[in-house]
C-alpha cells in the first residue's frame, strides 16, 4: 500500500478520504432528472406532443397517438451534444467544451390492417437521457480543506496538515445514456377516440471520473516530516441501470380543430449496479512516495414516482399549436429497502437518504409550448417549420438551477417515401458547486446545444 522510506513511515488509506457513498438522495434524483424524451420533430416543438403523437416518437409521448398515423414509418435519429461550462474557481475561470455524438434511436412503426378504425404497432430503441458534462478548474486556495496525513517518526504517529495554501485542481467528467426498448401500440377506440400502451425495457450505463490534485506550489509545506510536494487522487465509477416502464395513453378529438391528450407512466423500481475504484498518491520533496487503491460495487434499487402528461393541440389548415405539462413529484422517490438488513448501516443511510428525498425536493410541472405550420410551395412539395420552448423547474426549489430549452427544426421531405427531420435544441443554466476537497465551491454556467436529425423512410 505505501513505500516507507528510512526517516518515516507515511500511512495513506482511501478508507480516509474514500469515494463518498453513493446512495444519496441527490444520485437517487439525477438518474432520471434530465429526462429529455426523444423524437426530432417533438423536440422540435418543446415535447409538446401530448395531444399528438402521431409519429413513432408517441412511444415515448403518449402512445395513443400511433394510432393517428396513416403510413409506416421506419426510422433512425441521431445527436450531437455541444457542451461548454465556464467554470469559475476563486478568480480563475476555465472554459470546458465538450463535443459528443452518439445514435439517438432506431425504429418501426406499422399500421395494421382493421376492419374500420386503426391500430398502429410501434417497436423502438431510443435514447431518452443523456448524462454528458464536463467541469475543470485549478487555482491558487487559501481556504482550509481539512486534508492531513498521520506520519509515523521513530515509532510516533502523528497527523500533519496539508490543508491550505496550496494550488488546487479537479475534473470532473461524466458520459452515457438511459435507454429504452419499447414496444407499442395505438388503437382506435371510436371515431374521435384513440387509447394506447408502451412497454419498456429501462437500461442506461454512466460513467463518472473524478481527478483531484493539491499541490504545494508556494513550498509552504517543507519541514520534514510534513515536506508534502502533492496528492493525487482519481475516483472512477460506474453505474449500470434496468427496469421494467409501463405508459398508458389516450387521446381524443374534441372538435374538429382541437385535440386533448393524456399519458401516465407508472411507478417503477430501477436496479442500480456500481462499481467504482479510487486511487490515492501522495508525494513529498525528497521522493518519497505513499499510494493506496481501493475497488468496490454497490447493489441496490430505486422507486421511482407516477408521470403524468396533459396536453391540448389546436389544429388550423396547416398550422398546429400544442402545449402541454408534465407532473412529477420527486420528493415521492426512494431507495428501495426491502433489500437490506434492517440492523445494517446501509439501512440506515439509505433511511436517511429517504427522509432527505421527502424533505428536500418537491414536485414540479414542466411546461412545453410549440407548434409546427406546413410551408406549401406546390401541390407535392412542402417544409414543416417547428419551433418550441421547455421550462424544467429544479426539483429542489433552486431557481437559479431551473432550465429553459428554446428549440427549432425543420421537417423536409426528401422523394416520396423519406422525410429528414431535424432539431435544434438551445439551453444555459448556473449552479455552485463544492465538496469535500473544494470547501469554497465553484460557479458553473453552462451552455448546451443539441442537433438532432431523423430520416424516415414512409410505406
Amino acid at each position: 500500500m505505501c513505500c516507507p522510506s528510512k526517516r518515516r513511515a507515511i500511512f495513506i488509506s482511501c478508507s480516509f478520504f474514500s469515494f463518498v457513498f453513493s446512495q444519496t438522495a441527490s444520485e437517487a434524483i439525477h438518474i432520471l432528472e434530465n429526462e429529455m424524451g426523444f423524437g426530432a420533430r417533438s423536440l422540435a416543438m418543446g415535447g409538446a406532443f401530448t395531444a399528438l403523437g402521431n409519429d413513432p416518437s408517441g412511444m415515448y409521448w403518449n402512445p395513443a397517438g400511433l394510432a393517428g398515423m396513416t403510413n409506416g414509418a421506419f426510422y433512425f435519429e441521431s445527436s450531437n451534444l455541444g457542451y461548454t461550462n465556464k467554470t469559475t474557481y476563486i478568480d480563475n475561470t476555465t472554459q470546458n467544451p465538450l463535443n459528443v455524438g452518439r445514435f439517438n434511436g432506431l425504429g418501426v412503426a406499422i399500421p395494421l390492417p382493421t376492419i374500420r378504425g386503426s391500430m398502429v404497432v410501434g417497436i423502438g430503441f431510443n435514447r431518452i437521457l443523456h448524462y454528458d458534462g464536463l467541469m475543470s478548474f485549478s487555482g491558487f486556495s487559501i481556504f482550509d480543506n481539512q486534508l492531513s496525513f498521520p506520519i509515523e517518526l521513530d515509532g510516533k504517529e502523528q497527523f500533519y496538515d496539508f490543508s491550505k495554501n496550496v494550488n488546487r485542481s479537479e475534473t470532473v467528467l461524466n458520459g452515457g445514456a438511459l435507454e429504452q426498448l419499447t414496444f407499442s401500440f395505438g388503437i382506435a377506440l371510436s371515431s374521435t377516440s384513440f387509447g394506447g400502451l408502451s412497454i419498456s425495457r429501462v437500461s442506461g450505463r454512466e460513467t463518472y471520473s473524478f481527478e483531484f490534485s493539491q499541490e504545494d506550489s508556494q513550498n509552504e509545506y517543507g519541514e520534514f516530516p510534513a515536506d508534502f510536494k502533492q496528492y493525487d487522487l482519481q475516483q472512477t465509477l460506474v453505474a449500470s441501470t434496468k427496469a421494467l416502464n409501463f405508459r398508458l395513453g389516450v387521446k381524443t378529438a374534441v372538435t374538429d380543430w382541437f385535440r386533448i391528450g393524456m399519458a401516465v407512466s407508472l411507478p417503477y423500481h430501477i436496479k442500480v449496479v456500481e462499481n467504482h475504484s479510487t486511487d490515492e498518491i501522495l508525494l513529498f520533496d525528497n521522493g518519497d512516495k505513499s499510494d493506496a487503491s481501493v475497488l468496490g460495487n454497490y447493489d441496490y434499487r430505486v422507486r421511482t414516482p407516477m408521470v403524468l402528461d396533459l396536453g391540448g393541440a389546436l389544429i388550423i389548415g396547416n398550422l398546429a399549436v400544442s402545449g402541454s405539462m408534465r407532473y412529477r413529484d420527486w420528493s415521492a422517490t426512494r431507495f428501495n429497502l426491502d433489500d437490506f438488513n434492517k440492523d445494517s448501516e446501509d439501512y440506515e443511510l439509505l433511511q436517511d437518504e429517504n427522509a432527505l428525498l421527502a424533505l428536500n425536493y418537491r414536485a414540479v410541472s414542466q411546461v412545453r409550448g410549440g407548434a409546427e405550420y406546413l410551408l406549401e410551395f406546390n401541390d407535392n412539395f412542402g417544409l414543416s417549420l417547428r419551433g418550441g420552448v421547455a421550462v424544467f423547474p429544479s426539483p429542489k426549489g433552486k431557481a437559479a438551477e431551473d432550465r429553459m430549452i428554446i428549440s427549432a427544426g425543420v421537417g423536409i421531405p426528401v422523394g416520396d417515401n423519406i422525410m429528414l427531420d431535424a432539431a435544434f435544441l438551445s439551453t444555459a443554466w448556473s449552479k455552485i458547486s463544492s465538496d469535500i476537497y473544494t470547501p469554497y465551491g465553484t460557479t458553473e454556467d453552462v451552455h448546451a446545444n443539441r442537433i438532432l436529425v431523423n430520416f424516415s423512410y414512409l410505406f
